[in-house]
């Protein structure tokens, strides 16, 4: 009787608790939440961050979720508190109250862990799967839907800002894993390809360092063996893995040979030019490391032996058909020729070699390699590359004194057979000494200059053997820099202030009758005219080559004194221009040294009318017979000139400095320009004629 009373109270107490406390899922419907946050204008604050409480019905009710009621979710606050933004937990959400195993396994990633430690931006439940519009994986629309993944992954690791601030290493693995091998065959439906999930885990997300990560170089391998258990297993016996087990960290492991994220196919023939791309920055790169050569005692002369016989050559030609590293040695299951299952060793290097020459034979598979068989192969092959080094030096040598001897003999007959000849002033011994001094300071220019560019070249190697350090270097290139500059001051004061500059300077400005014999030239030279045309005191070759050295000089002085001060530039200049300085300094004197040997040197030099050298930058003189021929509109202008002044026609003020310089030179030589102009007359009729109809005689 007593149980029964007792029951009944109990029953009684429950039904008015009932009464009297509220039901929240009963006051506390969605519709009733939808009635504020289906107003997009509705956020709230927390801290300094502002928080949307919209809330989109046709989402939810789409969602997963659809079934639930909003403060399943949202808990931690009073429903019936209006308004209740003041609350620290309203946009909490405890999906651990569902999915415990998830939500303890996101505590312990790097995201978690992230949160923890303060990081708004570590991912949460809600950034990877969606809030209120959450769908199952297996949905096409979900957010971490396998097509899906590498776009919501990318949200946070392709973004600059939260790349750098948090340090992350990966650049933009999003974009290069939707454009590897495993980012498209996902994106064609082969549900079998690696997501990203797949690589890195779902929830339990950990950086390379944490304990139990799968990207761990411990893991990786047991990782890619998931999907590529031959591969793998192949891998985890060859001498990389086991380097690696024993702590060598530069003993690489899956990802450092095929990368992370842009894992690109190269098992097919179309793909074999990309492995032998792949060969050089991977193999060769590592076993011509100097650190790691020294490190593990790995032989230097393996790979560039291989790189200089015919299979390397072929290989970085492009070849699909030649051997390249993986075809001897295996791709995963590499191991050293002292063990007795590796395919290069000597039990089984033979059946190696006949996978390509099915008749190699034993005596071939040892000599046909990128290592010597033995000490006394080495010793052969050495003393072979020595006798054919000094054979070649003793050779090619004994030619080129044979051919100096020559030249200087060609050189000493063109000189002696133009001290018979009339010539007139090309350039005066001011002008021969600007030459002079302009040439070499170029020279001297060139040379330190691409020896700081080019420091391993045998050249610049050669030049720091007999003593020019960096510092010798860098005072001889200064130097000579001040040479040229001053000496571009005084040109430039030169060709202002003195008759025979100003001279100059007028007969090397462009005028458009250059233009014109370009394409004359240029005819006559292809044969479609029998003309030669008529240049001036200087043709366009030479004009093209004194303007191009003006702005050269000019530019090579601006760039050069910012590279020497660049600390006094940087007080009022923009960050780049020290930098493009540089740019414009090395290419400009590319420009100039080419321009220099391709056309200045032609001219001078290896024209066939010139060849063995010009002399006129030594005495500054050129033949009358040349001058007349290849100026002749400027020797007509002389003729015309000095028959009118000797005929009295013209004022001694009107004659050009050149017309009076050339009539001098000729006179302190014991000729007369009467008597040269006279010889070229009668032996010219078209010259005679010209002269006839255009000069003022008595």
């Amino acid at each position: 009787m007593k149980k029964l009373q007792s029951q009944t109270s109990l029953s009684i107490l429950l039904f008015i608790i009932f009464l009297v406390v509220p039901n929240k899922n009963i006051f506390a419907q969605n519709e009733d939440c939808m009635d504020c946050h289906y107003d997009n204008t509705l956020t709230m604050f927390k801290g300094e961050k502002e928080i949307s409480l919209f809330l989109n019905e046709e989402v939810f009710l789409m969602s997963t979720h659809a079934d639930m009621l909003c403060i399943d979710c949202h808990e931690g606050f009073d429903p019936y508190e209006e308004p209740h933004m003041e609350g620290e937990n309203i946009s909490y959400v405890n999906c651990g109250t569902c999915h415990e195993d998830a939500y303890d396994e996101h505590k312990e990633s790097i995201h978690g862990i992230s949160m923890e430690l303060g990081s708004d931006e570590a991912a949460k439940c809600w950034d990877c799967h969606g809030a209120h519009g959450i769908q199952y994986v297996s949905e096409a629309s979900s957010l971490v839907h396998p097509k899906n993944l590498a776009v919501t992954c990318a949200k946070c690791h392709d973004n600059p800002e939260i790349v750098q601030k948090y340090g992350l290493s990966a650049s933009k693995p999003g974009m290069s894993y939707s454009n590897s091998v495993h980012g498209k065959l996902v994106m064609e439906g082969d549900t079998d390809a690696a997501s990203c999930v797949d690589c890195h885990g779902v929830h339990d997300i950990k950086n390379k360092m944490q304990p139990g990560s799968r990207i761990s170089t411990f893991n990786v391998p047991e990782m890619c063996g998931e999907c590529h258990q031959d591969a793998s297993e192949n891998y985890m016996e060859s001498i990389h893995w086991i380097r690696a087990k024993k702590g060598a960290k530069f003993s690489p492991v899956c990802n450092d040979c095929h990368s992370e994220h842009s894992i690109q196919q190269v098992s097919t023939e179309s793909n074999k030019i990309d492995q032998n791309i792949l060969q050089e920055k991977i193999c060769v790169s590592c076993h011509q490391d100097p650190k790691l050569i020294q490190k593990y005692d790995l032989s230097e002369e393996q790979t560039i032996q291989y790189q200089d016989s015919y299979h390397g050559l072929a290989v970085m030609r492009g070849s699909t058909k030649a051997a390249r590293c993986i075809d001897c040695h295996n791709d995963h299951k590499i191991l050293p020729s002292s063990h007795p299952e590796s395919s290069v060793s000597e039990e089984n290097v033979t059946a190696t070699c006949q996978k390509c020459h099915a008749r190699a034979t034993p005596v071939f598979s040892k000599s046909y390699s990128h290592i010597s068989a033995n000490e006394a192969s080495r010793k052969v092959e050495s003393f072979v590359s020595s006798l054919y080094f000094w054979l070649i030096i003793s050779v090619i040598g004994g030619m080129a004194i044979h051919n100096l001897i020559i030249f200087v003999a060609e050189i000493k007959r063109k000189r002696k057979k133009g001290a018979n000849v009339i010539s007139i002033p090309r350039f005066t011994k001011n002008e021969v000494i600007q030459h002079i001094l302009l040439f070499t300071s170029f020279i001297i220019l060139a040379i330190t200059g691409f020896a700081l560019r080019y420091p391993q070249s045998w050249w610049s190697a050669g030049l720091l053997d007999l003593g020019m350090t960096e510092t010798v270097r860098m005072n001889i290139h200064r130097v000579a820099a001040v040479v040229m500059m001053t000496l571009g001051l005084y040109h430039i004061i030169y060709l202002l202030v003195t008759e025979r500059g100003r001279d100059v300077l007028k007969n090397l400005l462009p005028t458009f009758y250059d233009i014109k014999n370009v394409s004359e030239n240029m005819l006559y030279y292809l044969g479609f005219s029998k003309t030669k045309p008529e240049f001036d005191k200087y043709d366009y070759i030479e004009k093209a080559e004194y303007w191009a050295l003006i702005w050269g000089t000019l530019i090579m002085g601006i760039t050069g004194l910012f590279l020497w001060f660049p600390t006094l530039v940087g007080e009022w200049a923009p960050t780049w221009l020290i930098k493009v300085s540089e740019i414009i300094h090395f290419y400009e004197a590319i420009l100039a040294s080419l321009a220099i040997v391709v056309w200045h040197w032609f001219f001078v030099i290896f024209h066939p009318k010139e060849y063995p050298m010009s002399f006129t930058w030594i005495d500054g003189k050129m033949s009358l017979e040349t001058y007349r021929h290849h100026h002749e509109r400027h020797f007509k202008r002389v003729l015309k000139e000095w028959t009118e002044f000797d005929a009295g026609n013209l004022d001694e003020k009107k004659v050009s400095y050149t017309t009076k310089l050339f009539a001098k030179t000729l006179k302190e030589n014991g000729v007369e320009a009467k008597d040269v102009f006279a010889n070229e007359l009668s032996k010219d009729a078209k010259l005679r004629a010209w002269f006839e109809e255009n000069v003022k005689q008595n």
